[in-house]
C-alpha cells in the first residue's frame, strides 16, 4: 500500500513557491535581530523545536506520486487549498513578527526591556506563530500527498508546541504577574475562538 496519494505538480509548486516566500520572512526576520544581553531563556524551548522539527520530518519524508494532472479537480482543490493555508502560515508569521518586534526569537527568552504585545494577531491568540508553523505543516501534507505520515507527524508537532507555549508562558507569568495571567484567560493559546 503507497504511503503517498497522488498530487500534481500544480500543487506541488504552489507549495514550494510560498515555502519558499515563508523562508524568506524568517530569515528577513532573524536577520534584522540584533545581539542581546540581559536576556533569561528557557532550553526546554529547544526540545520543543526538536520535536515540532521531528513532526515536519514525518509529514515532509516518502515517496512522492506525480500522478494527477494539473487540471484534474482534485488536484485543483489541493492547490487552492495549500495556496489559502500557506496565505495563512505567511500572513501570521509577517503580521505576528511584525508586532514582537524586537520581541521576537526561536527559543523562548525574556528581555529586561521585553513587553507583553496583545494588539495584532496576539489579539486573537497568545502564539499565532505555532498557529502560522501548524498551517505550513497541513500544507505540507497536501501538497505531497502525506496524509498517512500527518497522523504521526501532527500529534508529535502539537507535542513540540505544547512544550515550547508552556515555557514561553511561563517566563511571560514570571514577568507579568496578573497581566499576563488575565491576558492568557482571555485569550487562547493556538486555536482562535470562533464567533
Amino acid at each position: 500500500m503507497p504511503l503517498a496519494v497522488p498530487i500534481s505538480f500544480a500543487q506541488f509548486w504552489a507549495f514550494s513557491v510560498s515555502g519558499l516566500v515563508f523562508f524568506l520572512f524568517l530569515v528577513r526576520t532573524a536577520a534584522g535581530r540584533r545581539p542581546e544581553s540581559g536576556s533569561k531563556r528557557d532550553r526546554r524551548s529547544q526540545l520543543g523545536i526538536i520535536i515540532q522539527m521531528i513532526g515536519f520530518f514525518v509529514v515532509g519524508f516518502g515517496r512522492v506520486r506525480f500522478d494527477l494532472p494539473a487540471l484534474d479537480p482534485v488536484s485543483i482543490a489541493a492547490t487552492a487549498t495549500i495556496l489559502c493555508l500557506m496565505g495563512g502560515a505567511i500572513g501570521l508569521f509577517a503580521a505576528s513578527s511584525r508586532e514582537l518586534g524586537k520581541n521576537w526569537s526561536l527559543v523562548a527568552r525574556m528581555r529586561s526591556d521585553h513587553v507583553l504585545v496583545r494588539s495584532g494577531p496576539y489579539a486573537h491568540v497568545r502564539h499565532p506563530i505555532y498557529l502560522g508553523m501548524l498551517l505550513f505543516l497541513l500544507s505540507l501534507a497536501v501538497a505531497l500527498g502525506h496524509w498517512l505520515q500527518l497522523i504521526v507527524g501532527l500529534p508529535l508537532f502539537l507535542i513540540g508546541t505544547r512544550i515550547r507555549t508552556k515555557s514561553e508562558d511561563e517566563l511571560l507569568e514570571a514577568q507579568f504577574g496578573l497581566e499576563f495571567t488575565d491576558y492568557a484567560r482571555s485569550t487562547p493559546a493556538l486555536i482562535p475562538r470562533l464567533g
